[in-house]
């Protein structure tokens, strides 16, 4: 097998919206769980630094009505662990677990834990960032704790966030300090936790709407590639047969003329009954002839002007006309319903007037053993469009049959080229209209023909 031929069943077997569905969701899946992710991140980070800077804030309010100078002096350690305002005020903030406050040589001058009071934490990258006068935050994870200052924090809470508040002098502006307050915020927990709950929501409300959005366009896209691909195979085999009808039009016109007309000459002088039955049967298949050679002619010619308008009720009455006698014969009774104001459409008269002798001639054509056929006109779009159904009570189309009765060439009625309901459709379309085709196996086919009014 050649590569060239691998390649063609590759892409015969490539599904687009197959694949759309499987890898078009997966990466919207995970596009949507990062954009989460980084959200979430960004809302967290943001939330707690907006926090830390609220606390920064009042802080250094309170700093300001105090003089925190000698809180953190060394002497201050060594003399007590009395509980003066200034940090009694921060201890009672909301959510604060503890705190701890430290000079310019790390040690804690006043601690909520007074037995580390006077202790000294040399390796403290956080609190040196502080103290040399930047606020400092950190979210920690309670059950991983790392640090000595950590292991009082109390049990069986989720996180906290660990605050390192530069105290400035009033006067100088200069750090004379820093406190490291832990805080286990409840109510930002709760803020945070809603903020991600929502994003998740929006996210992925947002890219289940785009992915169902993205697979009706993709299948809407397909489904009209695919008409366009049935219209150009349509018109393909109409190429095909313009140019075979073309050819044999030309070349069979003279002899069927001639056979015609000699059968003509025959008849009129009177031969044998016999004799006569022969000469009709001849004349007859000459008339098929001529039919068919019209009715290719027809399929592949240009259609006269656009703009052209008919009275459906006299091109009606006209297809009736011609096929009085046959319906007669074959006991198909039929019945007519036309109001006074039906409107002019559009329309060549002739080719409408073909149009439905096919339509009339397929419908006695299903009811060989006689039956109804009821034709009926009506207005509807106030009265933009003209509807003509036609409804026999044959033996109907089997519904796997039913998408391919306008397929050009694809008849199962024998003496037929199969060009019929593809001319119909054809003449229908060009003058902007439109025909549907509803059966049921024993119970009959129902056939509506809409075209515009002249007026719309």
């Amino acid at each position: 097998m050649s590569l060239s031929t691998v390649n063609t069943n590759k892409q015969d077997n490539f599904n687009l919206l197959n694949w759309f569905s499987i890898y078009g969701l997966l990466v919207i899946v995970f596009i949507s769980t990062c954009t989460s992710l980084i959200l979430n991140t960004f809302l967290e980070q943001h939330l707690i630094k907006r926090d830390a800077k609220v606390l920064k804030d009042f802080v250094s309010k309170m700093s300001e009505h105090h003089d925190p100078i000698p809180y953190f002096e060394s002497s201050y350690a060594r003399d007590g662990t009395q509980f003066n305002d200034f940090f009694a005020d921060i201890a009672h903030m909301p959510d604060v677990a503890r705190i701890n406050a430290y000079n310019r040589e790390n040690i804690i001058v006043w601690s909520s834990d007074s037995a580390i009071i006077g202790q000294q934490f040399p390796e403290n990258h956080e609190l040196e960032e502080a103290l040399e006068g930047e606020l400092v935050f950190e979210k920690g994870d309670i059950s991983k704790l790392e640090k000595p200052e950590h292991l009082l924090l109390a049990a069986g809470l989720d996180w906290f966030v660990e605050n390192y508040v530069p105290i400035l002098d009033p006067s100088t502006k200069k750090v004379v300090g820093a406190v490291e307050i832990y805080r286990i915020p409840i109510e930002l927990t709760k803020s945070i936790t809603y903020g991600k709950k929502l994003i998740w929501i929006c996210v992925f409300s947002g890219s289940l709407a785009l992915y169902i959005i993205l697979f009706m366009v993709i299948r809407y896209g397909l489904q009209r590639i695919e008409d366009q691909q049935q219209s150009l195979l349509g018109q393909t085999r109409l190429s095909t047969i313009g140019e075979m009808a073309s050819s044999v039009a030309h070349s069979l016109q003279n002899p069927i003329a001639t056979i015609r007309s000699s059968a003509e000459i025959t008849l009129d002088e009177s031969p044998t009954m016999e004799i006569t039955e022969n000469i009709e049967d001849i004349m007859r298949e000459v008339d098929r002839l001529e039919d068919w050679i019209k009715e290719l002619l027809t399929y592949t010619s240009e259609y006269g002007n656009p703009s052209a308008s008919a009275d459906i009720a006299e091109v009606l009455n006209t297809s009736l006309r011609s096929i009085t006698d046959r319906a007669k014969r074959i006991g198909i009774k039929v019945f007519k319903t036309l109001p006074d104001n039906i409107q002019i459409v559009r329309g060549d008269p002739g080719l409408l007037v073909q149009l439905f002798d096919s339509l009339i001639s397929n419908a006695l054509d299903a009811m060989p053993q006689g039956g109804q056929l009821m034709i009926e006109a009506s207005t509807s779009g106030a009265g933009k469009e003209t509807l003509i159904t036609l409804t026999d009570t044959g033996f109907g189309i089997p519904t796997d049959q039913l998408d391919t009765l306008f397929d050009p060439l694809a008849t199962r009625k024998k003496g037929s080229l199969g060009i019929g309901l593809a001319l119909a459709r054809q003449i229908v379309q060009s003058y902007s209209g439109s025909i549907h085709i509803n059966s049921t196996v024993g119970s009959g086919t129902k056939v509506t023909v809409i075209l515009p009014s002249q007026l719309s």
